[in-house]
């Protein structure tokens, strides 16, 4: 018997939202119907670009003007907070774009609101979900390096230092908000590797931070590097987007694991290689079409099949507030030049 479609409405009509669609429409029984900006420019050209029938200036107009089966949030993580606490009054299903919250006192509030009043919640971090990824972790899980025991994973480029292709910075003219924000380069990108060495290797013991701002255009950090102690993995992730002499506009990864049987290393053209210990090297084919909306695509899908299926989400409040933790606390680290410790982790 076929199924009923999934009605979604989208909220946030910004950068975010063209990727949100897109992986949208590759998700089977599933339909965007409705669309939410205060800015009636935006809402309504994603609609004529989307076909989208409905299209609203506010949350409440929203919730008053049509039934949906789960929502998606989209819009900038200052206003997570108040629009998820209007949602969570539907009992409906709610995906909400990284990163939850500016601060971790909001992330907590959101994700405890959600719990409290028994309504689906879950994170849209969806770094985990790129296909290299994914297969990353299948080999692990298969014993094809043996025990880990090393993970170095970073970005570099100049997304906010002028260039000659993008004499205004590649950046800041698409997010002109960054050149505010007094926390830039952790919470707004390497939550996401934070989120990803999660997946692969568990969860965090203890870190060690440092941070750098040598971009005078933007109030945050342009440069971080993160030691995260994860049991028996020892993971650096290392960051920049002040560095000259590498492409611009891209945010393609560099990554190496080591095992004791075996390393694999990630190239930034998203090429995967296996090196054996005793000497075989394995080409891993990975299809990196679409890599960056496919991996929208992952966590969308996956939020959609637990809604009909019941089963639990990856990246759930809760979990979420792990990966947040760690971010806001190599704030700390880096603040006080010391060693983050959990217990009972």
């Amino acid at each position: 018997m076929a199924q009923d479609p999934l009605r979604i409405a989208v909220l946030g009509c910004g950068f975010a939202s063209e990727f949100h669609l897109k992986a949208w429409r590759m998700v089977p029984g599933a339909e965007v119907v409705a669309l939410c900006d205060p800015d009636p420019a935006k809402r309504e050209a994603r609609a004529r670009e989307f076909g989208v029938g409905r299209t609203f200036g506010t949350v409440a107009e929203l919730l008053q003007g049509i039934e949906v089966d789960a929502y998606d949030v989209a819009t900038p993580h200052e206003t997570h907070r108040g629009v998820t606490e209007q949602l969570v009054t539907t009992g409906k299903p709610v995906l909400c774009q990284k990163p939850l919250a500016g601060t971790l006192e909001d992330a907590r509030a959101i994700a405890d609101l959600y719990t409290r009043n028994n309504v689906r919640f879950m994170v849209n971090e969806n770094w985990r979900w790129r296909v290299w990824y994914q297969e990353i972790k299948r080999r692990i899980g298969a014993g094809e390096i043996g025990e880990p025991f090393y993970a170095r994973l970073g970005t570099r480029g100049p997304a906010v230092v002028p260039t000659p292709e993008y004499p205004e910075t590649f950046g800041l003219p698409r997010f002109p908000r960054f050149k505010t924000m007094p926390q830039l380069l952790i919470i707004e990108f390497l939550v996401h590797h934070i989120d990803t060495m999660r997946f692969l290797f568990g969860e965090v013991d203890s870190l060690y931070a440092q941070t750098r701002r040598p971009a005078r255009n933007v109030a945050g950090e342009s440069v971080a590097t993160l030691i995260l102690n994860q049991g028996p993995v020892l993971g650096l992730l290392d960051s920049s987007w002040a560095s000259s002499g590498y492409p611009a506009g891209t945010a393609n990864d560099t990554f190496v694991v080591e095992g004791t049987q075996g390393s694999m290393f990630l190239s930034p053209e998203g090429r995967l290689a296996l090196h054996r210990a005793d000497g075989r090297v394995e080409r891993i084919p990975v299809d990196t079409t679409d890599n960056y909306v496919r991996m929208y695509w992952g966590a969308i899908n996956h939020f959609a099949e637990c809604v009909r299926t019941g089963a639990p989400f990856q990246t759930d409040g809760a979990d979420n507030l792990k990966t947040l933790e760690i971010a806001f606390r190599a704030y700390d680290s880096a603040r006080e030049n010391t060693v983050i410790r959990w217990r009972n982790r």
